[in-house]
């Protein structure tokens, strides 16, 4: 057996590593795969030493309650790994953690991957540098990215972004729409996604002011319904208690799932998305949307300092222009976001132009194909057999 070790962070990590699991092991099944993982990573088979929670916060003000936890984890992490002494390190998104661990790792003669490259083309480019000095090989989602590290001498390799030909791309619509109870609805009457974040502290942050804004579009679309994906058992139940404190007669109209953001996004005719992963799902899935984000004063004023691009969400960074709306800090208000939404409804021309944009997106994110080779799990299989254990 060949034994890798693979670390994810948050939600979308986890996906995108689990995916790379399931891949890597069609090609080469002595691959066994340990580290920290979520549950879509543990069901794929991967032995969690620690839990992904433990890494799922965003911002700078905010990890400095996480940091002690973090500081635990990490040190866990190396002591496993040294003793483990695996083929390859591979680091899945994450990239203030990871990016860490992978120079401890790669100075004591581990093989490491990092897995999503940090975009340091749209902000804080330093960590270009911090890529050589951590990774030996980088596996890029974006077809620019490869050309853009060569720059800086780091091995990378494009392989597509897996929201790029994700199951429910092409879904019957009005399928998943009945599943959620909408058939019955009244002729354009609105069904709404609303995804606050997938972390617990974005749904804190995001929940009161969503579900102000879902309070509000119900006022505007008489009889509109409004589905909530929720990532995890504790994110759900808080934003569940918001509903109820701050808009329970909306709640007949709310339909929260536990995870199935694809589903969501694929039957809404507009959906209001925390910046991150989610804001190219929707993209990807051909829904209309409107991003918002919140984070603390302190974070907000770091982040603007080391921004290099004017967009925030990456469908408006892939086109290069202000495809979709962001409203965010002080912009994210009840009014802004209603507005936003609710024109996505009342002018159907913005919609379309949104969704024209996406199609063209979808096209240059798709993986690689050269003779039926699955180019993220030829990679993943390489740089293990190349570490010559």
């Amino acid at each position: 057996m060949t034994d890798v070790v693979i670390v994810a962070g948050e939600t979308s990590g986890d996906h995108l590593a689990a995916d790379l699991v399931e891949r890597a092991r069609r090609v080469d099944p002595t691959l066994r795969f340990h580290g920290i993982a979520g549950p879509r990573m543990r069901a794929a088979g991967v032995s969690a030493w620690l839990d992904s929670e433990v890494l799922a916060v965003r911002g700078y003000a905010e990890v400095l309650a996480a940091l002690p936890r973090i500081l635990r984890a990490k040190r866990e992490l190396v002591r496993r790994t040294l003793a483990l002494r695996p083929a390859l390190y591979i680091g899945v998104d994450a990239p203030d953690f990871n990016l860490r661990v992978e120079r401890v790792l790669k100075a004591q003669g581990v093989r490491t991957m990092h897995f999503v490259c940090p975009s340091f083309w749209a902000w804080r480019p330093e960590r270009a540098a911090r890529l050589r000095e951590s990774a030996d090989h980088v596996l890029c989602l974006f077809p620019f990215e490869p050309a853009l590290l060569d720059e800086h001498h780091v091995a990378a390799t494009f392989v597509g972004h897996p929201l790029a030909v994700a199951p429910l791309n092409h879904a019957d619509r009005e399928r998943l729409r009945r599943k959620l109870g909408h058939a019955t609805a009244a002729p354009g009457v609105p069904l709404f996604a609303v995804l606050p974040g997938s972390r617990l502290d974005e749904v804190e942050r995001h929940g009161a002011l969503f579900v102000a804004t879902m309070e509000r579009l119900a006022a505007r679309f008489p009889g509109a319904r409004f589905v909530v994906p929720l990532a995890t058992r504790e994110t759900r139940l808080r934003f569940e208690a918001i509903l109820w404190r701050h808009a329970e007669s909306l709640a007949p109209q709310v339909h929260l799932l536990f995870g199935h953001a694809d589903f969501a996004l694929r039957a809404a005719d507009a959906a209001l998305v925390a910046s991150g992963t989610a804001t190219l799902e929707a993209a990807m899935l051909g829904c209309p949307q409107v991003v918002s984000y919140r984070v603390s004063a302190l974070t907000a004023a770091i982040v603007r300092s080391k921004m290099q691009s004017r967009h925030v969400s990456l469908p408006n960074i892939l086109a290069g222009d202000w495809c979709v709306p962001e409203l965010l800090q002080e912009a994210a208000t009840v009014d802004a976001l209603t507005n936003a939404m609710g024109s996505l409804i009342a002018q159907p021309r913005l919609a379309d132009a949104m969704r024209t944009a996406y199609a063209r997106m979808a096209e240059v994110l798709r993986p690689p194909s050269t003779a039926g080779v699955d180019p993220l799990a030829a990679a993943v299989v390489t740089q293990a057999r190349s570490s010559g254990r």
